[in-house]
């Protein structure tokens, strides 16, 4: 192999790389008097979103509720569908709290889904396209 087609080969491998990028989570509406954290999930499989299972989320944030309006960044976003969720984890024991149907503590998903019942991944998706960017969100609490 010459060393040009070695040069060109890596060139063709690094060209089909997925970029990543950075999405900044920018949430306002947060009671912070309630104290806890904010969990920040992002999701790019529909099943893993429907369902909730969290072992397959592809970024995550953590941040303190601190204030009406917070910020975190998920880090190292490929492109592609993205279904963003967060919960404002009032005893930062890591559940959602419910009191049956009614929930306990605060949510938001991307493109504003969610707000009277539990949202489909196509619902929640944004195209993103790898590029560092920010996304808002606007807490939901029932009580």
């Amino acid at each position: 192999m010459t060393k040009t087609a070695f040069i060109a080969g890596l060139m063709a491998i690094a060209g089909s790389q997925a970029v990543a990028g950075d999405i900044q989570i920018d949430i306002s509406g947060v009671d912070a008097g309630r104290g806890g954290v904010i969990h920040v999930l992002a999701f790019d499989d529909k099943t893993a979103f429907d369902q909730s299972q969290m072992a397959k989320i592809v970024g995550y944030a953590k941040i303190p509720a601190s204030g009406g309006s917070v910020s975190g960044t998920l880090k190292n976003q490929k492109p592609g569908q993205l279904a963003i969720m967060i919960h404002h984890d009032q005893n930062d024991n890591g559940q959602f709290e419910m009191k049956g149907p009614i929930p306990q503590e605060g949510w938001a998903y991307s493109k504003g889904a969610g707000v009277r019942s539990i949202p489909v991944f196509e619902d929640a998706a944004i195209e993103y396209d790898g590029n560092n960017s920010s996304l808002g969100l606007k807490m939901n609490y029932a009580n």
